[in-house]
């Protein structure tokens, strides 16, 4: 029996889809274009919350993954319901800011932190890069703060769980592709194949991989995937609407996939052609045992359809 432990991280996908399409970003493994939304319901996001409040009431909490959240609608009002249920988790927002651009800045990322953010990382871009950067450091009573120049040389990391202590704040993340490996948590990776500027491995790297040990992902519609790098939905674990999300981080599909990144094999897809490093303290994952013929079957399912897909049409 292995000691894993609940998910240190829990990551939530507002929306699928972008207000861009940057040229380096897992997005393009699934869009040709900007746009073309699936959003989360607020009938999915109450039932996800509500079992993660029951499983992981502590973790750290990013609405992000696979596109820009506050395009979605409701993004405030399924923020503040995640807020509601886990007053103790930390919550972050990831957003490009484009929506700032032509919105009063001020009046809302205030509207984020009375929904219930404690602090939103604010990803920069060329060519809204420096306008956003010019509003930021105009706001009132928020603090703002450069993730190169105020938190890298302390070694401080937004992707910390500082368990609601720290809050009120607006990080800003300088262009990923200019500023590529400046920091290793600030690198461009291939996405599982799904970046067309960085190639896939020819051999499947003989490394272990932490997140599915530590994160767990919920999409749109509530399927939860392997990891947040499965673009494509290739590995499908299970969806909150068939089946607990407690139960879920325990399914036998998952737990085959940990055996065998656990070995070191990544003959799975889509960690076949991923390029991404171990992670942080790999050494400390619990130990697997060896890989069965049971663990081969059950990671060569097929995808399934998911049983329920709520989309925007439900608002």
């Amino acid at each position: 029996m292995n000691d894993l432990t609940r998910p240190w991280s829990v990551q939530i996908e507002l929306a699928e889809g972008c207000s861009r399409l940057c040229s380096f970003c897992g997005l393009n493994g699934i869009r040709t274009k900007a746009g073309n939304y699936k959003f989360m319901t607020l009938a999915t996001a109450n039932i996800l919350a509500t079992q993660l409040a029951a499983f992981c009431p502590t973790a750290r909490y990013e609405f992000a993954m696979h596109g820009e959240p506050v395009m979605n609608p409701k993004y405030l009002e399924i923020i503040s319901l995640f807020r509601y249920k886990l007053p103790k988790a930390q919550m972050q927002l990831t957003t490009n800011g484009v929506k700032y651009i032509k919105k009063d800045m001020q009046k809302e990322v205030k509207k984020a932190f009375a929904a219930g953010i404690d602090f939103i990382i604010l990803d920069t871009y060329y060519p809204e890069r420096d306008i956003l950067r010019e509003k930021a450091f105009k706001l009132n009573g928020i603090d703002v703060l450069d993730f190169y120049d105020d938190m890298l040389p302390i070694k401080k990391s937004p992707w910390t769980n500082y368990h609601r202590k720290f809050n009120n704040t607006i990080i800003l993340m300088d262009d990923l592709l200019a500023r590529n490996k400046e920091s290793k948590s600030r690198t461009i990776y291939n996405h599982a194949g799904n970046n067309p500027l960085a190639p896939k491995v020819k051999q499947p790297k003989n490394k272990t991989c932490t997140l599915p040990f530590r994160e767990i992902g919920v999409i749109w519609n509530g399927e939860v995937r392997l990891c947040c790098h499965d673009w494509k939905g290739e590995f499908p674990i299970a969806n909150i609407h068939d089946q607990n999300i407690q139960d879920i981080w325990k399914h036998p599909k998952w737990e085959a996939a940990r055996t065998f990144l656990q070995n070191k094999d990544r003959s799975l897809t889509p960690c076949k052609i991923c390029d991404i490093d171990s992670g942080s303290r790999a050494g400390l994952l619990p130990k697997y045992g060896a890989i069965t013929a049971e663990h081969e079957k059950l990671c060569k399912t097929k995808k399934k359809k998911p049983a329920i897909e709520l989309q925007s049409k439900l608002f």
